[in-house]
């Protein structure tokens, strides 16, 4: 099920939304997606793009990206291959769906898909939600024979969520986020939001753990899923991430498929 047709929420929606309900379970995931939005670097995606296709074989054309989020990295996969983004929060798929972008709700571990992509690719916003071996099974079932997988996992939760504080602004509206991640990989954010036209403010927090693996980790996923050709190493330009590859075996049947519900059709 998708959101085309509806606009994605903005920031202002985002901040109205605290300042009235300041008890609400907000979050990043629901009510505060324009700021995560927001919160994503600068070429963040086009990084991200490079990063996956220099791992894809030259005859990928069709590619599923698992946990799409709000599109940063399927906007750019998109200039050059034909790619379905998969991803369990609406909030999210409602920015790439705004920009036509080809998106189904489904959870990332278990793909409402067929077993008919040359690529499937999962990078660190998804893969700092679930274990590993999750998302290389439903890879490996969403993948043809023959088929390659490309992960980016983190192995420090600082890749995904870094310590600090942040604003945000609009034309009334002012947010300031802070964010203190802890060793043992929870993440506490804070998020104080001011209304400057009449001096209403109000404070909520979320609180996220961050899955981390490690090479080895990563490794043992990706092989415990079925996959071969396993390569698995550090980007010296992407601190504290890990990056994994492997191809889905042409003559075994591996581990049952998985998501085999049709092909993604979005629902208008």
């Amino acid at each position: 099920m998708s959101d085309r047709g509806r606009r994605p929420p903005t920031f202002a929606d985002a901040c109205e939304a605290v300042l009235s309900n300041p008890g609400d379970d907000h979050g990043a995931e629901t009510t505060l997606a324009p700021v995560h939005a927001r919160s994503i670097p600068d070429g963040w995606g086009e990084r991200r793009k490079r990063l996956v296709a220099s791992r894809f074989s030259a005859d990928v054309d069709r590619v599923l990206e698992l946990g799409c989020g709000v599109g940063a990295l399927l906007r750019e996969l998109g200039t050059e291959y034909d790619v379905v983004g998969v991803d369990s929060r609406r909030e999210y798929l409602r920015f790439p769906a705004a920009r036509g972008a080809a998106v189904v709700r489904g959870d990332p571990t278990r793909p409402p898909v067929r077993p008919v992509f040359d690529g499937v690719c999962a990078v660190e916003d998804v893969a700092s939600n679930v274990p590993s071996v999750d998302l290389c099974v439903a890879a490996y079932g969403a993948l043809r024979p023959g088929g390659i997988f490309v992960v980016a996992t983190p192995t420090d939760p600082t890749a995904v969520l870094d310590s600090g504080v942040e604003t945000y602004s609009g034309s009334r509206y002012l947010l300031e986020r802070a964010v203190d991640v802890a060793a043992d990989g929870v993440a506490t954010i804070d998020y104080r939001i001011s209304d400057r036209r009449t001096g209403k403010t109000a404070v909520t927090t979320e609180k996220r753990a961050v899955h981390t693996t490690s090479a080895d980790g990563l490794t043992a996923a990706l092989r415990t899923a079925g996959f071969e050709n396993v390569l698995v190493a550090g980007e010296s330009d992407v601190p504290g991430i890990v990056v994994g590859a492997g191809v889905r075996p042409v003559d075994t049947g591996g581990p049952a498929d998985v998501g085999t519900a049709g092909p993604p059709v979005l629902d208008e």
